[in-house]
């Protein structure tokens, strides 16, 4: 009898413990599906979906711990809340599922979608009655639970009759699919969602005299059934990330798993550890409040850790062996890759050493083509500031051909040392020049010769590096907002492809407001004009046809045409009515400065800018409307 009643009592511990671990896979999921990008009938649907399943085993969790009656009835309230909106949220979830395969209702889906939120308002509102469920039944094994009464057999059809009726739409939207891709993913979410539906039925309204004759039968079967639900919950998700974001399949599983690993899994498991161990504490009478707490660190230190060590071993199962590889070649380049900071670190190093080893007061910089001016760097005293003649000393390093001499005089006392990038199968670039004072040739003896020779041959290759990369990032700034806009019509025509035929460029006013401002920056000339994503516009390039004009002064134009849309009408004033053209106008049309249009404008710095974003914002709306005008026009 022991036995029995301790095998009981374990069971019934795994049991709360998955219900608690459930309670948290679904509120975390529902988290992870909040943020979903693309916010339609599929993804808020499922949303709400999450939400009574986060409802019903909340409060489950709650109730394994709980003793007195009218906490009790309170939280078996809370979890037939849950229960009562289940229904009607699978129905209008099959219902965007089935919409999204290209097949809208007609009238009569969002007469029985309409008619189920009515039906489950009605049985919520008995909630607040004794109508839907009766009292609380505590002294009943296996579990407390509220008393029957006639409504719930009303709601139990109520209940079945709209998940079949959510099935068939699943079946119906699983055969609309054609790719074999679509068809597994689909088949995926129709089979997991049978769990949390049945796993959420309140069995013990017509099973508790089963239950309390075979109560290790109902422990075993509550463990799977929450086994089953929180292996379900994971897939249902996974399935419906493909309609919320707009990201690879990759990347979904990577970061799906990452998330439940570190953050439902582990909390789960570690809550596991410290109730078993709090329950043996309690059966064997032994305080264990220091073992707990050294318990929870441990899980959480060696689960974390081993998700890390194992991540190559999780990733070979995810991903296949040519995604792992260029995965890995992306994922180095974040240790390769030389920042700003790093290069100035650098050179103040190499500078520093210079200084040393030629015993001179100070070395200045000169980056050839200024890489940026802001790469200029001083290291030491000079006498005077160089930066006005830095022209003049890369011309004379330009010209100087003797490449055996490091150093070579210059004019005014001063010395330079030329920094050659010599390639392996090209002629040696000129990447700077280092400016020295005061410097006594006849001290350069063969070792110090050797000695900056090495030193200017790594901060050429530094530099050279540093060039290279630049080049990268722009074709990165260029090649993001294309990506985006394949990652948007992958997301949103996975299972519906007509979305598929969606031409237009234009796929986040945030970024269409970047890209309006950079070309607005480089209005009269400049990369962030000439490499903008705007010339990628039907406007700009009907424009470019029509009048026989290159595409960056056709867009050029767009900008222009913009911004006279946002004139009013009349004489140009200054009042509040003009301001946004009147800003826009004199900083990027006529070229003044900040603090003069401030002035002229009768407005702090700080206020202009706020401005500034609002006019911007303005002008990317107007461009936005004149390029679906275009395409709705050619179509």
């Amino acid at each position: 009898m022991s036995n029995l009643s301790g095998l009981e009592t374990l069971l019934k511990a795994i049991s709360d413990i998955l219900t608690a671990g459930v309670a948290i896979i679904s509120f975390s999921l529902f988290i992870y599906a909040v943020t979903f990008k693309l916010h339609d009938k599929v993804t808020l649907s499922f949303t709400f979906l999450m939400l009574c399943i986060v409802v019903i085993f909340g409060a489950d969790s709650f109730i394994t711990v709980t003793q007195d009656a009218g906490s009790l009835r309170f939280l078996l309230k809370i979890h037939w809340l849950g229960i009562v909106l289940l229904p009607t949220a699978y129905f209008r979830f099959s219902d965007g599922l089935l919409s999204m395969t290209g097949k809208p209702s007609r009238g009569r889906r969002s007469l029985i979608g309409n008619l189920c939120i009515v039906i489950s308002l009605a049985f919520a509102a008995l909630l607040f009655t004794n109508l839907l469920v009766g009292v609380v039944i505590m002294d009943r094994p296996p579990a407390p639970y509220l008393e029957r009464t006639i409504f719930n057999d009303l709601f139990s059809a109520f209940f079945f009759i709209t998940m079949f009726l959510s099935w068939y739409n699943y079946i119906r939207a699983y055969r609309r699919t054609v790719t074999s891709t679509s068809r597994r993913r689909m088949l995926y979410l129709i089979i997991s969602a049978v769990g949390p539906a049945l796993g959420s039925f309140p069995y013990l309204l017509y099973g508790s005299g089963f239950a309390a004759q075979m109560p290790l039968v109902f422990w075993l079967l509550s463990i799977i059934s929450n086994a089953t639900v929180f292996i379900t919950l994971i897939t249902m998700t996974y399935a419906v990330s493909f309609f919320g974001f707009p990201w690879t399949d990759r990347v979904i599983k990577s970061r799906l798993f990452r998330w439940v690993m570190r953050g439902p899994t582990t909390a789960s498991i570690t809550l596991g550890v410290t109730t078993i161990i709090n329950r043996l504490g309690k059966l064997w009478q032994v305080d264990v409040s220091a073992l707990i707490v050294l318990a929870m660190v441990a899980v959480i230190v060696i689960f974390e850790y081993s998700i890390t060590l194992f991540a190559n071993i999780w990733e070979r199962f995810l991903f296949s062996k040519n995604d792992r590889e260029e995965l890995e070649q992306i994922r180095s380049l974040e240790d390769k890759l030389l920042t700003s900071n790093d290069v100035r670190q650098f050179t103040d190093l190499i500078l520093a050493t210079i200084c040393d080893l030629l015993q001179v007061q100070g070395a200045h910089l000169f980056v050839i083509n200024g890489n940026g001016n802001g790469m200029d760097v001083l290291a030491g005293k000079m006498s005077q500031n160089y930066s006005d003649r830095r022209g003049e000393f890369l011309s004379l390093a330009a010209g100087f051909e003797d490449r055996e001499n490091v150093i070579v005089p210059g004019n005014d006392g001063c010395s330079i040392l030329p920094l050659f990038f010599a390639p392996n199968d090209g002629s040696p670039e000129l990447m700077g020049v280092i400016l020295v004072e005061d410097f006594d040739n006849s001290r350069m003896d063969p070792e110090k010769q050797t000695s900056a020779g090495k030193l200017t041959s790594r901060l050429a290759l530094a530099l050279h590096d540093r060039k290279v990369q630049e080049n990268l990032f722009v074709s990165l700034e260029m090649l993001t907002p294309q990506v985006s806009i394949i990652q948007d019509l992958l997301a949103t025509s996975r299972f519906n492809q007509e979305k598929i035929y969606d031409e237009s460029p234009i796929t986040d006013t945030q970024e269409v407001d970047k890209w309006v401002k950079d070309a607005l920056d480089h209005l009269w000339g400049g990369p962030k004009l000439s490499q903008n994503m705007l010339l990628r516009l039907r406007l700009v390039e009907e424009k470019t046809v029509m009048e026989k004009e290159s595409p960056v002064n056709a867009l050029r134009e767009v900008l222009r045409s913009a911004i006279d849309q946002l004139k009013p009408e009349g004489e140009r004033q200054y009042t509040n009515e003009w301001i946004l053209y009147n800003l826009l106008d004199l900083k990027y049309l006529s070229g003044w400065k900040v603090k003069d249009i401030a002035r002229k404008l009768s407005l702090s710095e700080a206020d202009l800018y706020r401005k500034q974003r609002i006019a911007i914002s303005a002008v990317s709306n107007l461009i936005i409307n004149m390029e679906k005008s275009i395409t709705e026009k050619n179509n």
